[in-house]
């Protein structure tokens, strides 16, 4: 489904559940985004009709769409003080998004109309910037390659596990697209432009994205070599060329993946579902490729997404209802399951254990037996991190189609990342 549908789709369903912003003027109206796909949309949306069954003359106006359309509409939101009442938001744009004013101060609720008491101490931190509370983590993933494993297992290729190295990752990838027969499928989409796998791969070289100071943790010789390595995988077939791997961008539901031209996604483990949903075969998860046979994984458990509220919402009382609700609420909680994460509640995942589904319990596995290949939180993200990730992505689409060798991609994202972080 294009952006268009699913505004217009997700417009048509709140107004079949009652939740339009069609209401009369002593009503309490709120308007909620999000981004992801389809399967996050109608999980959502029958939370808010139990909301809207349990909270008479409370309705709430829905916005949904992919992750590429969503922050730029975001942006233009908040920059006219129009933001929406509760927002999804990311670590990526957590600080930025905070610091300029644009989500509310949740302190004051804690305890109260916000329930947050048995959430991890070190889950919870990372919704603070600045020692304030301005988002709560509505789940908890880590990152994971999520590939077909009947696709590996009819090209006879072994597919990713723990213990697989980059150099071999390149190498069964480079075997897959050789022998698969599905027309058009390569070993795996091409993770250059991700900067979570970017953080994992400096993470397991004894580096960060950030220094405690929010300064870049990482230099040019760096990137040249990230840029080189995936370069070298474009040239073996790993992965595919630069106007193939264009056609996958914007969200899950338009990914190489999900289009069967990559049997491998970069994704994070609370995406397994959406994963699923475009190919019968079963989809695994695997932990990212590591640096050397006895290397650090690089991992860690994070907060997969947030809920946070607008400074300038009409309502914020009610905002902060509804933020609780769906954080906390067992027939909400049980509608969304576990797809924005496992619940950072150790209530509510206590509460949905017994009743989890196959897809859930995978994504429970996942992240129980990591083990020794997930380690500490990284440092804060800073202000401008979000216009970093951008002109990241834009150097490696020049790599990828051929404007600029990997040196000089990674020399200009260098010196655009520091003036960002500069000007922040």
């Amino acid at each position: 489904m294009d952006r268009r549908t699913l505004l217009v789709g997700g417009a048509a369903t709140a107004a079949y559940l009652g939740l339009s912003g069609f209401s009369r003027a002593e009503d309490t109206l709120m308007r909620m985004a999000w981004w992801g796909g389809q399967s996050r949309a109608e999980r959502t949306l029958q939370a808010l009709a139990i909301y809207a069954q349990q909270h008479p003359g409370h309705t709430v106006d829905t916005e949904y769409l992919g992750w590429d359309d969503y922050w730029p509409r975001i942006a233009t939101q908040s920059a006219g003080g129009n933001a929406p009442d509760v927002l999804q938001m990311d670590i990526e744009y957590l600080a930025e998004y905070a610091s300029r004013g644009v989500l509310l101060d949740l302190d004051s609720y804690v305890g109260s109309a916000l329930s947050v008491g048995d959430f991890d101490p070190a889950v919870l931190d990372n919704g603070k910037v600045g020692g304030k509370l301005y988002a709560v983590a509505n789940g908890v993933n880590a990152v994971a390659i999520a590939y077909n494993s009947v696709a590996y297992e009819e090209a006879g290729v072994a597919p990713p596990d723990a213990s697989t190295t980059w150099e071999q990752f390149a190498q069964l990838t480079a075997e897959f697209s050789r022998k698969t027969k599905r027309q058009g499928m390569f070993g795996t989409a091409d993770g250059s432009a991700a900067q979570p796998v970017l953080e994992t791969w400096l993470r397991q070289r004894g580096k960060e994205l950030y220094t405690p100071q929010g300064k870049l943790a990482y230099d040019a010789g760096d990137i040249t070599e990230w840029f080189q390595m995936w370069a070298d995988m474009r040239a073996a077939g790993s992965i595919p060329p630069g106007d193939i791997e264009a056609l996958g961008q914007g969200s899950i539901d338009n990914s190489l993946f999900a289009q069967s031209r990559a049997a491998v996604a970069w994704a994070n483990s609370n995406e397994y579902v959406a994963y699923q949903s475009f190919t019968p075969d079963p989809v695994r998860l695997s932990p990212y490729p590591r640096v050397g046979a006895d290397g650090k994984g690089g991992l860690y458990v994070k907060p997969s997404q947030f809920f946070a509220v607008s400074a300038r919402s009409r309502n914020p009382e009610a905002a902060v209802v509804l933020l609780n609700f769906l954080l906390t609420d067992p027939a909400a909680t049980t509608a969304l399951g576990s797809e924005r994460g496992i619940p950072a509640s150790a209530a509510v995942r206590q509460r949905l254990s017994p009743s989890m589904d196959e897809a859930d319990k995978l994504m429970s596995d996942y992240i129980s037996g990591l083990g020794e290949l997930a380690g500490a939180l990284p440092p804060p993200q800073p202000p401008g991190n979000g216009e970093i990730t951008d002109a990241f992505s834009s150097a490696s689409q020049e790599v990828s189609f051929g404007a600029k060798s990997p040196a000089d991609a990674a020399a200009d994202y260098i010196a655009r990342a520091e003036a960002v972080l500069t000007r922040a």
